[in-house]
């Protein structure tokens, strides 16, 4: 019999809910590889997929967490060097190039990027920890490297996945005190490298995918053409939805990606708005459970790095979903645990193996959570 104190753990209970959450990505991905044309076999790839992902967690896993610390800068040079080879001689697909081959196996580094950035910020942030809060010249080397994983993952392009690494850093500097001028300026400098960017960085497609969100009837048979099919799909599963293996708009080859980026389009078709609702509660507690294990951790480190996944995660949902549902321009961002894919899968098992890891560290508790933000504390205990 279980020990009532492992099941009540928030690693136990995110486990399950991973585990869950998975389930109903395989089941989905089967329907939504149905009678379509080269994807017979996806849930077995989609399996090994996972197999490999798992044994990459269990490794992660293994590590002590000091060690995980101590070699954060080498996880990021790693991905950093993997991105610039990726720009070489990475293989391309769909206009963009993400993947690099190993033995007839890709890989997206890009995707990895979501786990070695917040250990690269964490890191940072627990090592220059400030009496006094933290000024634009004490952030420059950090903003240095994080603009340097920007730089390589942008130039892909890879619009989606660069974005969310400014929001997984800004989502980690609001845990930490920064001085207000220091805020002022950053918040003045994005903006106008905002509009630069708009116009001096962004290409035609781009942009008009971003105006496609607000003038959605702009290019219906373009660049709006997959949003537009996924509302229809959304929409017509109904209250009820139109049970497995019913979703026409992607077995009649309406909706594009519907294996990607756009499964989720399948999943609401096929069981409707009740079971999408469902659906929806359950990330919602995967998330919060997440964010406690972040609230409960005991350093500075582990507090960062669990903030930072679990931005990472709480991002990679809501702009997929978003994205689906017309909300958000489409900008090719996996859903986790459903999309296929090797490289979103083995991030997403990683990040939740190092939650647990944090969550069942032994160390003791070294800070406080003031109103204003984080207070963190420091203890030379080790982990475990």
């Amino acid at each position: 019999m279980l020990n009532t104190r492992i099941l009540q753990s928030r690693s136990f209970i995110l486990a399950i809910l991973a585990i869950t959450l998975t389930t109903m990505g395989l089941i989905n991905l089967g329907s939504a590889a149905m009678d379509t044309p080269g994807m017979d076999g996806l849930v077995i790839k989609q399996l090994s997929h996972l197999a490999i992902a798992c044994t990459a967690a269990g490794i992660w896993w293994w590590i002590p967490l000091h060690q995980i610390k101590n070699y954060a800068y080498v996880f990021g040079l790693i991905n950093i060097m993997m991105l610039v080879l990726v720009l070489i001689i990475g293989d391309s697909s769909g206009g963009s190039q993400r993947w690099l081959s190993f033995g007839g196996l890709r890989f997206q580094p890009s995707e990895i990027a979501k786990i070695t950035v917040p250990l690269v910020a964490a890191r940072f942030l627990s090592d220059h920890k400030l009496i006094t809060s933290h000024t634009l010249r004490s952030l420059t080397p950090l903003i240095t490297i994080i603009m340097m994983f920007f730089v390589c993952v942008f130039k892909q392009p890879d619009l989606g996945t660069s974005g969310i690494l400014i929001a997984i850093i800004i989502s980690q500097l609001f845990c930490v005190q920064i001085k207000k001028n220091t805020v002022m300026i950053t918040t003045i400098i994005g903006t106008i490298g905002a509009i630069w960017g708009w116009f001096f960085l962004l290409k035609d497609y781009q942009k008009l995918r971003i105006q496609s969100l607000i003038f959605p009837n702009l290019d219906p048979v373009g660049s709006s053409y997959n949003s537009i099919q996924s509302l229809i799909a959304v929409g017509s599963g109904g209250v009820w939805g139109k049970g497995f293996g019913g979703s026409t708009q992607s077995h009649h080859h309406f909706l594009p990606s519907h294996h990607t980026d756009f499964v989720f389009s399948v999943f609401a078709e096929e069981h409707g708005f009740l079971k999408t609702l469902v659906l929806l509660l359950i990330i919602m507690l995967f998330l919060t459970v997440c964010f406690e294990i972040a609230r409960q951790a005991k350093d500075t480190f582990s507090a960062l790095t669990a903030v930072g996944i679990s931005a990472a995660l709480l991002l990679d949902f809501a702009i997929n979903i978003a994205m689906v549902i017309g909300l958000f321009p489409v900008v090719g961002v996996p859903m986790p645990f459903f999309s296929y894919g090797g490289s979103a899968g083995l991030k997403t098992i990683i990040a939740c193996a190092i939650l647990m890891k944090i969550d069942t560290s032994k160390q003791t508790r070294s800070y406080s959570f003031p109103s204003s933000g984080i207070s963190y504390g420091y203890s030379r205990s080790t982990h475990r």
